[in-house]
């Protein structure tokens, strides 16, 4: 067997013996404005007629029950008081239930106490207790982010049960290469390389 054709041989044994295959991530990015809130009885559809928007991108890593999330916003007509991702519940329907507590409780820093902000963290999924409601495991979040039941509430000093919101719906699915699979066509590609040197070296 040529050398270069075992190496690569080796290479790829080696990597399949390690578990190699893509990384399954859930991507959601969406929209946060007012035409979501459903939450103001003053209006009919429930909106706050708020000039404020933004936009929200939340990461679940599947293997590591990793949740990362990217938050901004703008022009609200209150201060930012409280940040939670709630569910389950549809497009058009609330629920005072919080799969994520991101600010309320914890306390909002005072820099994001204001009307515009951003916000960047990423945890592994606990068991979340909220006062009032029943213990929600890991798994149970999860499902609930998948269903598309899930929405980001921005809670402002003027519209407390929440000025603008944006929801989640369903999730992209991204694979991202395995570390030991990015090693392996880095590898096939210089041993392709050269063996096609060595084949112009033979006919010259």
């Amino acid at each position: 067997m040529h050398r270069f054709t075992f190496v690569i041989a080796f290479m790829f044994v080696a990597c399949a013996g390690s578990h190699a295959f893509a990384q399954e991530l859930l991507v959601w990015n969406f929209d946060i404005n007012e035409q979501s809130v459903n939450n103001n009885a003053v209006e009919f559809d429930g909106s706050t007629n708020s000039p404020g928007t933004g936009f929200g991108t939340v990461i679940l890593d599947r293997e590591t029950n990793i949740l990362s999330y990217d938050f901004s916003w703008s022009g609200l007509v209150g201060d930012l008081t409280k940040l939670h991702i709630h569910g389950p519940a549809f497009a058009d329907a609330s629920n005072p239930q919080h799969i994520i507590e991101i600010f309320g409780p914890p306390e909002v820093p005072a820099e994001l106490a204001t009307t515009f902000g951003t916000v960047t963290d990423s945890f592994e999924l606990q068991t979340l207790e909220q006062v009032g409601f029943a213990p929600i495991a890991p798994e149970d979040i999860v499902d609930t982010l998948v269903s598309g039941q899930a929405y980001l509430n921005v809670h402002t000093t003027v519209f407390g049960m929440g000025e603008i919101r944006g929801n989640l719906g369903q999730p992209v699915v991204q694979a991202v290469p395995e570390p030991c699979s990015i090693v392996l066509l880095l590898v096939s590609a210089i041993c392709l390389t050269a063996q096609r040197r060595r084949c112009v070296e033979g006919l010259a």
